[in-house]
């Protein structure tokens, strides 16, 4: 199959495990939020069903990128795996069973990495009902320092100076920011994603670099959905998996 024919399988055939976590908008954005550099080395920490990793390769189909996903739920892997082959895109990504929480340069080769990609954990497991699904409790809970380790684990992967993409509940953004200040990770890009025009915020996709001096920029706001509920033409624009994801007739 030519990666033409993705349309029909990316995002909304992706193979998930029936009861574990399932990916939403939040990482169909993150795909699509930072444009690689040709033959780029990227890594998805906690990739799940691959679902970043390969929206990023397709996003970017004159590209030769590489990416590396890992995930300590061996189901998301072979997950990730078989999506990988349905896409044909075998030879531009891999998928590794590890634990973001612990990874060494025995596990992953340090500062081998352009481009760092996640999705972290952000919800305590001591207030809420959280899962019985272990696999959904790891995608959605913080566990002891989880949250943080995802963010020591993109400063470990990372060549200095390169970027790391980050979304995350725009409610929780001081947590954010102060990971990646305990990372040594510099926010460098911040846009805000509101659901409606005139609602509040519901995420922030964040670029951040490894080693970089201080400056901010705070993009204008990207609106999904008009008063209609339609997806706006900003949207469409910006992630056109989006427009896949709500199916066609």
């Amino acid at each position: 199959m030519k990666q033409g024919g993705a349309e029909d399988l990316f995002p909304r055939g992706l193979a998930q495990p029936e009861a574990g976590f399932r990916f939403s908008v939040d990482s169909l954005l993150l795909s699509v939020f930072l444009v690689p550099g040709n033959n780029w080395k990227v890594l998805d920490l906690g990739c799940g069903c691959g679902v970043v990793g390969l929206g990023l390769i397709l996003a970017n189909p004159g590209k030769e990128i590489q990416v590396t996903g890992v995930d300590n739920d061996p189901e998301m892997i072979e997950c990730a795996r078989q999506n990988s082959r349905a896409l044909c895109l075998e030879e531009k990504s891999s998928y590794r069973l590890l634990d973001v929480t612990s990874l060494d340069s025995q596990s992953l080769a340090p500062e081998s990495f352009d481009l760092v990609l996640a999705n972290p954990p952000y919800r305590d497991e001591r207030s809420g009902r959280t899962p019985e699904n272990p696999g959904k409790k790891s995608a959605q809970f913080v566990t002891k320092n989880s949250q943080l380790d995802f963010f020591q684990a993109a400063f470990f992967a990372l060549k200095n100076r390169a970027a790391a993409g980050f979304v995350y509940p725009a409610s929780r953004l001081d947590q954010l920011l102060l990971n990646l200040d305990r990372s040594r990770l510099r926010p460098k890009t911040i846009l805000p994603v509101y659901g409606r025009a005139g609602k509040q915020a519901s995420l922030v996709l964040v670029k951040a670099r490894k080693n970089s001096g201080p400056e901010l920029s705070m993009l204008p706001p990207l609106i999904l959905y008009d008063e209609h509920n339609s997806l706006t033409q900003q949207a469409r624009e910006f992630c056109p998996f989006l427009e896949c994801n709500q199916g066609r007739e």
